[in-house]
């Protein structure tokens, strides 16, 4: 038996001095920059020894050596194909690998940590997923991606990981139309640093709305609102949305007021569409002639207040087909015959007019403008039907 357990203790021995023996043949390599050298003297070590710790860990630094290898000669000769196009990967694997073989094993003098290695890779493999999304590759991004949150995270860098969840959510979305993930994916942001962007929230919020849930809707909105408190111009947009959706008025005037008082001309006519489709006609065009009166020719001011009047000519007619369906010919001749609805038409063409005047290739005001000539009985032009049919058929 004490025959057996010293063959063991001498086996044990020869091993491990042989893998140190490697691993020092690696590291001189390393330090002198023969960067592909160390890497056949790595093969050799990993064969011998694929279950010890410090192996998998030089293997790491011989790994990220490769990348920054690659790195510098494409650097010199951006046409050069990288000659270890998987190194990051491998180095991260490899990691990870020798921290489950052993939490506590130490680099060589010069290498890098387990842990430290990973944190390390986390902007390479942010900067392969960006190259990877504007190429096309969706999977390699998302893939990257993952690994770079993952670092990040690791590195304690929640705003870093909390930027990539975003991105990797809109990935999701603009690219595979998968909204499981998309949502996934904005939670994540949300959670890793809640006040990272108000963008995760505007984007959750109308992924909410597609899915007719007002009450995550008010509460993702209750939530950026507390948190985007001294920035809260993003969150006006939603805002709007959300109090028109669920018909409170006095919420969405006032929030209309404190987007006004910004002075942000742009968001006039957005402002207006709210107001518009809560029916709350006066304040839209209020908002509307005010800015109208600085810039007296701009085509979205007048295409909006077209679209004002035309949206109070269908609600009367709405509440005419509503009368006449419960028989209430009386009130239903009279919101036919009312001044109003008059008025509607003759200024919604009016507006729709100035606007094509402008610009003419607007298919909404394009249709708008024909619908009312034709209720008008004026003449509709054939540039106005071109332009139509031609956007149409796109």
């Amino acid at each position: 038996m004490k025959k057996w357990m010293l063959v063991l203790v001498a086996l044990f021995v020869s091993v491990s001095a042989f893998s140190q023996s490697c691993l020092d043949d690696v590291w001189q390599c390393l330090r002198s920059g023969q960067t592909p050298k160390a890497k056949k003297f790595m093969e050799s070590c990993m064969s011998s020894n694929p279950d010890n710790a410090a192996v998998w860990l030089m293997q790491a630094n011989v790994n990220v050596h490769l990348y920054r290898y690659d790195l510098e000669k494409q650097q010199k000769d951006p046409s050069v194909a990288a000659r270890y196009p998987n190194a990051l990967e491998d180095a991260y694997n490899s990691f990870v690998k020798a921290l489950e073989l052993d939490p506590k094993v130490e680099p060589k003098t010069g290498m890098l940590g387990a842990i430290e290695g990973q944190k390390l890779l986390a902007e390479p493999f942010y900067e392969k997923a960006a190259a990877a999304a504007s190429a096309g590759k969706v999977q390699d991004a998302l893939k990257y991606y993952g690994l770079a949150a993952k670092c990040f995270e690791l590195a304690k860098m929640k705003k870093n990981a909390a930027i990539v969840y975003l991105q990797t959510a809109i990935l999701y979305n603009q690219k595979l139309n998968d909204k499981d993930n998309y949502e996934k994916m904005l939670s994540k942001c949300i959670e890793t640093a809640p006040d990272v962007s108000e963008d995760a929230y505007v984007e959750l919020y109308y992924l909410y709305k597609d899915k007719n849930d007002t009450v995550k809707c008010g509460d993702v909105l209750a939530k950026a609102k507390k948190i985007f408190a001294d920035k809260p111009e993003k969150l006006y947009e939603p805002e709007m949305d959300y109090y028109a959706m669920t018909g409170n008025e006095e919420k969405l005037l006032e929030t209309c007021d404190k987007v006004i008082a910004t002075g942000d001309e742009a968001m006039v006519p957005i402002c207006a569409t709210y107001l518009t489709n809560a029916k709350s006609y006066a304040k839209a065009e209020k908002i509307l002639t005010d800015a109208l009166a600085k810039t007296p020719n701009n085509f979205d001011l007048m295409k909006q207040m077209g679209y004002r009047y035309a949206m109070e000519y269908y609600d009367i007619m709405d509440r005419r087909q509503t009368a006449m369906n419960t028989k209430h010919w009386d009130e239903a001749n009279s919101l036919f015959q009312s001044p109003e609805r008059k008025n509607a038409m003759e200024k919604a063409h009016e507006w729709c007019e100035k606007a094509y005047q402008v610009n003419s290739d607007n298919l909404e005001n394009n249709r708008i403008l024909r619908e009312m000539k034709a209720l008008l009985n004026l003449p509709i032009p054939q540039e106005l039907n071109d332009k139509i049919n031609a956007r149409m058929q796109h």
